[in-house]
């Protein structure tokens, strides 16, 4: 997979969007495990039932709106999310490319597409992003660049949550009464939630790590062809 190398193109606006959005879309998985919790504890007779149940209360009158205002937003941040990564992932790579990188095995276009390609997508995006990293922090030599640890946590948290615990959750749940159906699904969106907010903040600091690599490596060959003969 090879493709024209294009000019490097200036990420700092799109690297800004991507890392407000992402920190944005931190409240979801925080307003979700709250609103899990409270599902799980519907049943229970405790202080934690009776708090909820007073601040729920607060919003008997507006509850309904409220709950439709809080899912469209949450599926907008999420959404505004997922689109910004997606574009910082084509143009981290293009970037890579146009800084000096060759033989790169992904294009911008499969450093993006392999997250829509069944079974692949467990192990292409990781791969793409790796080599993103290598060819940014060094593109001369981008193959003998180590990938450090954080991105095999960045991908570890995305797969657990995303694909093992939702199926684990399918299968237990299979057969079970609807009541104490729903109760374990709350459990693992509970479990899920929480893995979401350190993926969330991994691939944060990869946005920025990557975004400097690659700004001190323009710069550097900017000055380097100003520098007079």
């Amino acid at each position: 997979m090879t493709e024209p190398t294009a000019g490097f193109r200036d990420p700092a606006r799109l690297t800004n969007w991507t890392q407000a959005l992402l920190y944005a879309s931190l409240a979801v998985p925080l307003v979700s495990m709250y609103m899990g919790v409270a599902e799980l504890l519907a049943h229970d007779d405790s202080w934690w039932e009776r708090s909820l149940g007073r601040l729920q209360d607060l919003f008997n009158p507006l509850g309904l709106f409220l709950e439709v205002m809080w899912r469209f937003g949450a599926n907008l941040v999420a959404a505004g999310a997922a689109v910004a990564v997606l574009l910082w992932i084509h143009r981290a790579n293009s970037n890579a490319r146009a800084l000096g990188a060759t033989n790169m095995k992904f294009t911008p276009g499969w450093a993006v597409g392999w997250y829509f390609v069944p079974v692949a997508w467990f192990w292409k995006p990781y791969q793409a992003m790796r080599e993103i990293w290598q060819a940014s922090a060094d593109p001369a030599n981008w193959e003998r660049q180590w990938a450090p640890p954080l991105l095999g946590w960045w991908w570890a948290l995305w797969i657990v949550p995303f694909w093992i615990l939702d199926a684990v959750s399918w299968a237990v749940t299979r057969g079970m009464e609807e009541a104490q159906a729903g109760r374990v699904e709350s459990l693992f969106g509970v479990a899920i939630n929480v893995l979401d907010i350190p993926l969330t903040l991994v691939f944060l600091a990869i946005v920025g790590r990557v975004h400097r690599m690659q700004m001190e490596r323009w710069r550097s060959q900017d000055e380097e062809a100003a520098a007079p003969a």
